[in-house]
């Protein structure tokens, strides 16, 4: 089972690209692909590591040159203090070159939880497109630089993200269609309305959602709100380690502890 500090702050990780092999990604391919998703579950998770645009003494070794030793440049990093959203852009230059989009998903900052609770209303009977409100506002904050690099690319694009992260990618996908979406431990995004709008990218929208993962339950289907893409389930530990049971009372319940990031990087 995930740690705390695992779920709740997953950039602060020293095994980032060391936990598994990552074997060479496909750009070629709209299908489901484990090897795709390993990377993409890893940059979904190392996207929560602060680099110099955020802070004056970024963790050691930097984002940057964490991405660097895996083949791969920061082209651009995204960033909205008003909402507190973070994207950034990355260039590989492959055999057929290709470009990853990520999302960062919630940290401890009151303004990510505004986001995660602001969840408006859907209207239902005028026959108009309804998102989740703090999660469109957050888009919205950055969308304006995402488009304008987006619109320059001429390779295969993919998006991706971690929790909030991932709601971002499928609100983005909806906006510009990526060659393909993976989304880990998303909630739900917006209404049957707007899963409409995603039929186009059939085939390739990836929602991966790792045991009992919580936050995927959320918002609920009550209040109108719908999954895009069918899910890619990864199972869960059925039985706890010696460890685990001894030191229950200080790790994350199951439900929590499924949603940490290092989770979906070690079962993809």
């Amino acid at each position: 089972m995930a740690t705390w500090k695992e779920l709740l702050h997953p950039g602060d990780a020293k095994d980032f690209f060391a936990r598994r092999p990552l074997p060479p990604f496909n750009p070629n391919t709209r299908s489901y692909s484990r090897a795709n998703a390993r990377w993409l579950a890893e940059l979904s998770r190392l996207v929560y590591r602060q680099d110099a645009e955020e802070t004056d003494t970024p963790p050691q070794p930097t984002q940057t040159q964490l991405l660097e030793k895996a083949g791969c440049t920061r082209r651009r990093f995204f960033l909205s203090r008003k909402t507190h959203t973070q994207a950034m852009l990355l260039e590989f230059d492959t055999t057929v070159p290709f470009a990853v989009l990520v999302f960062r998903g919630t940290e401890q900052d009151i303004k990510d939880f505004v986001t995660d609770l602001t969840v408006g209303r859907l209207r239902h009977s005028d026959g108009k497109i309804d998102t989740h409100a703090g999660f469109t506002r957050a888009l919205d904050s950055v969308w304006e630089g995402v488009a304008e690099v987006l619109g320059r690319l001429r390779r295969p694009v993919f998006y991706t993200g971690h929790s909030l992260g991932a709601a971002l990618a499928t609100l983005a996908a909806a906006r510009i269609a990526p060659t393909a979406l993976y989304t880990f431990g998303s909630p739900r995004v917006g209404d049957d309305e707007f899963v409409a709008t995603l039929r186009h990218m059939d085939g390739s929208i990836h929602r991966v959602v790792h045991g009992q993962d919580i936050v995927t339950t959320l918002p609920p289907e009550e209040l109108g709100f719908r999954h895009a893409g069918e899910p890619q389930t990864l199972e869960a530990r059925a039985a706890r380690s010696l460890q685990d049971r001894l030191l229950g009372w200080a790790r994350p319940p199951r439900s929590l502890s499924d949603h940490a990031p290092v989770n979906y990087v070690d079962k993809t």
